[in-house]
């Protein structure tokens, strides 16, 4: 071969020369999107940034364009493709640690190639760490452990409130079969008969009606106040069959308030309450009030305590109280003054 260069012309004689096998191959470029990035050691990218490009080369000057190039992936896909590209690409790499790995051949594939490798790591997002995990895992069992707390605590109240409901029916029929008062009633209708028959049997027929009415309002959580007057109606007047003009019952309800809803026998507790420790003669009547003011149900009688009072178990107001904070969150007031007893109760009004 004759080669004109700078010094002239010169002869050259080529002889056989056999090429090495091993093909240097080498990593020219990294991107990430579209920044390119220069080549470091154990790179990291944020989970937002996991569309990788890699580009490579082998040193081939004999016949570059003879080369093939084996390209894997190892925590992609472990399998290698052979390309004669000379870059690659991923998109949507998931969070994890990855090992690039090129080698380039010409012909056959040469199984001592030496691999050009590059390692990198796609991190997790923020709420994918082991330590949010476990927090939000905390705070999940927690919450949990709360609202089971909760329901239960819910269910425990339930239970309570039945259990008062039905301790509340049974005193309140109770107090009316105690033996006093049949023994009082059995006494007044003696009276009566010898007297006058005709009271005797409408004596009797309230003593029923009253009895029966306990029984049909025992099991309502609310009945109209309409109802409960009528309730009041009949056991006072059996009460005023007893005490005669040394009580009287003064009623003043507005023409739309007996709609009202209230828990049944509440003001029968209350009056008999008043009856109970309170004297009463017929030169001065104790006078028991029940009105409306505003939304609430009134019960007010004159204070005058009897000297031998009978023992109070405190039963009336504290199932009333705990009754109505089951429906209402209005509690209902209790007033004592020197001359007054005064309960104000919370009237519960329909919907129109």
């Amino acid at each position: 071969l004759w080669l004109a260069c700078n010094k002239g012309v010169v002869r050259i004689r080529p002889t056989a020369y056999r090429f090495d096998a091993h093909i240097p191959t080498v990593i020219t470029g990294l991107e990430s999107g579209s920044e390119v990035l220069a080549m470091q050691e154990a790179m990291h990218f944020p989970h937002d940034r996991n569309d990788i490009t890699l580009r490579y080369s082998g040193i081939h000057y004999a016949d570059p364009g003879a080369l093939r190039f084996e390209v894997r992936l190892s925590g992609h896909d472990e399998r290698s493709v052979i390309t004669r590209d000379r870059e690659v690409a991923w998109s949507g790499l998931a969070p994890g640690r990855y090992r690039f790995m090129v080698r380039a051949f010409t012909g056959e594939e040469m199984e001592d190639a030496e691999w050009a490798t590059f390692e990198f790591t796609i991190d997790p997002p923020w709420w994918a760490l082991p330590w949010v995990i476990f927090l939000f895992v905390a705070a999940v069992i927690f919450l949990a452990f709360i609202l089971l707390r909760a329901h239960d605590r819910r269910l425990r109240e339930r239970e309570r409130m039945e259990s008062e409901k039905v301790r509340f029916q049974l005193e309140a029929l109770r107090s009316q079969v105690d033996p006093h008062f049949l023994f009082n009633s059995f006494n007044t209708l003696m009276e009566l008969i010898v007297t006058d028959t005709d009271l005797a049997v409408d004596h009797v027929e309230r003593l029923s009606l009253f009895f029966r009415n306990i029984l049909l309002v025992r099991d309502r959580d609310l009945i109209t106040l309409e109802e409960e007057l009528r309730l009041l109606d009949t056991y006072f007047s059996l009460e005023r069959i007893r005490f005669g003009k040394a009580i009287a019952l003064d009623v003043s309800i507005g023409a739309t308030d007996g709609t009202c809803m209230v828990v049944p026998m509440t003001l029968q507790l209350l009056v008999e309450n008043a009856l109970k420790h309170n004297t009463a003669t017929a030169g001065i009547p104790l006078v028991v009030e029940v009105f409306t003011e505003g939304d609430k149900l009134v019960v007010r009688n004159d204070l005058r305590p009897k000297l031998s009072p009978p023992r109070s178990t405190g039963f009336g107001l504290d199932t009333i109280r705990k009754r109505y904070a089951s429906i209402l969150s209005t509690p209902i007031e209790v007033e004592r003054d020197r001359d007054r007893f005064t309960v104000r109760i919370p009237l519960i009004r329909t919907e129109p």
